[in-house]
């Protein structure tokens, strides 16, 4: 149990080599930032397992949750799931919490992009999500900006110079509020020295005045110039955020009869809902509240890791679980409801790529509708 309470998410991430970006960004979409907003990343850690620092890191593919708890005045609270397993193959299953300062989101040099628990829950004088606005401003306004980065606190500090490349945003696919979009970001690289050892970095930043946030984060091999194959790789794949009256679930099942609901979230490889699941659940009870003679199948849906037989049960029962929360805490009706899972079977993006996987790990409703299938 203590080795599970250490246990760490690490951060660093990535350009995912062959990832497909739009052609042009989508208009700006607004991101509050507000208690609920929620940010989903998708992680692929090929650290060689143990460290001499920091025991207890994530390994594999595996995906953080961040969820934005408080905002106040003085800064915003973040709290951190991570579900996977350590370097020595036992499972880790810890909630990480962070507080970071307002002074600190408007002008911080560093940024620490890990989560672990034996790091303290405020770290003066650091950010977390993204690089500070400061940073961002002067990448925008000048090509360069002077950057440092730690991946937990217990590590050493890696600096440099980021340099953005070009001179335009850079178009970011992701989910928003599931609605597949592009956001604008800034591209930017840089060759980070730590101790004697230089790495080169990558990262996506969104294209925000008031929160930027690292989209997506990679860096290569010491000594290489610029990144061949990333050793560690993460990018944002969902934010979801609360939308008075959630209009678009009830829109799609309107016209559609089908839609992909935001905001449910599993733990790692299991049927467990999460809590930040909350809203979404509720979205859902509300809207069959207001429409009594509609009745719904709630599918699920899984990436190709694994055999056929596992995802598919895998994807039942995920989709069981949303039916049965349903059922025992909204008070549907139950005949109103039943549940199906499609494993890998039916994909909406290539499961070849961290990115992919993540957004074919999903849920969707169906409502009975003639000529609907």
């Amino acid at each position: 149990m203590n080795q599970i309470l250490r246990a760490a998410a690490c951060a660093i991430v990535a350009l995912c080599s062959g990832a497909t970006l739009f052609s042009r960004a989508d208009p700006p979409a607004a991101i509050p930032l507000v208690p609920g907003l929620t940010f989903v990343l998708a992680v692929h850690n090929t650290t060689p397992a143990g460290n001499a620092t920091v025991k207890s890191v994530a390994q594999g593919d595996y995906e953080l949750v961040v969820a934005v708890t408080g905002v106040d005045s003085g800064g915003i609270e973040e709290t951190t799931h991570l579900e996977g397993v350590d370097e020595n193959k036992k499972p880790i299953q810890v909630t990480i919490r962070r507080r970071v300062l307002s002074s600190d989101l408007a002008t911080a040099r560093i940024q620490i992009l890990g989560f672990h628990t034996d790091d303290p829950d405020q770290v003066q004088g650091s950010t977390s999500l993204g690089p500070s606005l400061a940073i961002v401003q002067e990448l925008k306004a000048t090509g360069h900006a002077a950057y440092s980065v730690m991946n937990f606190v217990r590590l050493s500090t890696s600096s440099g110079t980021l340099t953005r490349v070009g001179t335009t945003s850079a178009p970011f696919p992701v989910l928003l509020n599931g609605q597949r979009t592009t956001l604008p970001a800034l591209r930017v690289t840089g060759l980070l020295k730590y101790g004697d050892k230089t790495r080169p970095w990558e990262q996506y930043i969104l294209d925000d005045s008031k929160h930027p946030v690292t989209l997506r984060l990679a860096y290569g091999a010491v000594g290489e110039a610029a990144i061949s194959t990333p050793e560690f790789t993460r990018e944002v794949v969902r934010i979801d955020f609360p939308v008075a009256g959630d209009q678009q679930v009830e829109r799609s099942l309107t016209t559609q009869c089908r839609v992909e609901v935001p905001g449910i979230y599993f733990d790692f490889d299991r049927a467990t809902l999460k809590p930040e699941s909350g809203h979404a659940l509720t979205t859902i009870a509300d809207l069959l509240k207001r429409h009594p003679e509609w009745s719904l199948r709630i599918e699920g849906h899984t990436d190709s890791v694994g055999g056929d037989v596992y995802n598919q049960d895998l994807s039942a029962r995920r989709a069981a679980a949303v039916q049965a929360a349903l059922v025992r805490d909204f008070a549907i009706v139950p005949r109103r409801l039943t549940s199906a899972g499609f494993g890998a079977h039916r994909p909406v993006e290539t499961n070849d790529t961290i990115a992919g996987r993540a957004r074919n790990r999903r849920v969707e409703l169906v409502r009975n509708c003639p000529g609907k299938s």
